[in-house]
């Protein structure tokens, strides 16, 4: 299987201020981590907030640098892709985020934020076109074309997160980066959007990250552990919540499923 992302010894310095003198010190986001996504694969990530996960997984999609380590897109270095290649990358790797409202667009409709990444990258599409995907991306997130004239601020955290779906497969991606994507919505909403994510896991390729192991487990087919920013395990991730070596990933499994005592 070929690797698409590979991201080797990842480390992520912050130099913060503290005290009244503002003293600067450094905080260690990440430390090197290694990882890869190969076709055919989703890959969850795991910890409680502040473990780096979400640095990390910035770094994957070029939205932070790392202080250390690359990142790989099909063998090569994100930082020395020439244009065309960047591009490619780029529409390649797309985001779910934690809020989703806050991840469109609030002055324009359902259908512009759906529209605005095909006309960024697929400018030669007819506008009929278009349309069309468009409304065979509502049908795959179970919304109908009512939704298309409304306003995020018309829609349920649900209908949002659906809609921030739709947005992140309308280029028909490599990968989504699912970044804690469910856990502000409610359970039962929560439950919705995992089962969408599991039907169309045959379109793309996950990086799941969640506190959630519960979560994780229902996406990820491989898994690995962030505390501190350091990786402390990892697995196959069926493996991994049956079989857990590390203190911390136990915790984890404890607090996010029930066991009834015998």
């Amino acid at each position: 299987m070929v690797n698409i992302i590979e991201a080797n010894n990842i480390s992520k310095n912050f130099s913060v201020r503290q005290g009244m003198n503002g003293k600067k010190s450094t905080i260690t986001a990440v430390d090197n981590v290694s990882f890869s996504l190969r076709e055919g694969q989703s890959v969850g990530i795991v910890g409680e907030s502040g473990s780096g996960k979400s640095t990390l997984v910035d770094i994957v999609g070029d939205i932070k640098s790392p202080s250390s380590g690359e990142v790989l897109y099909y063998g090569k270095n994100i930082r020395t892709l020439k244009k065309q290649e960047y591009r490619d990358y780029r529409r390649n790797i797309q985001f779910v985020f934690q809020s989703p409202k806050d991840s469109l667009h609030p002055y324009y409709t359902v259908k512009d934020n759906l529209l605005e990444p095909l006309k960024v990258f697929e400018g030669n599409m007819s506008r009929r076109d278009m349309m069309m995907r468009v409304r065979s991306l509502l049908d795959d997130v179970q919304l109908d074309e009512s939704y298309l004239h409304q306003y995020p601020r018309e829609l349920s955290g649900g209908q949002a997160q659906r809609v921030c779906i739709a947005r992140a497969l309308s280029l028909r991606p490599k990968v989504i980066i699912c970044d804690e994507a469910v856990s502000a919505l409610d359970l039962s909403v929560q439950a919705q959007i995992i089962d969408l994510l599991k039907t169309i896991k045959g379109e793309t390729n996950f990086i799941f990250i969640s506190h959630d192991i519960a979560a994780v487990n229902e996406i990820a087919d491989y898994g690995f552990v962030l505390k501190d920013g350091q990786m402390v395990e990892e697995s196959d991730m069926k493996e991994l919540v049956q079989y857990p070596q590390d203190e911390y990933t136990k915790a984890l499994i404890k607090s996010a499923f029930y066991f009834e005592e015998v």
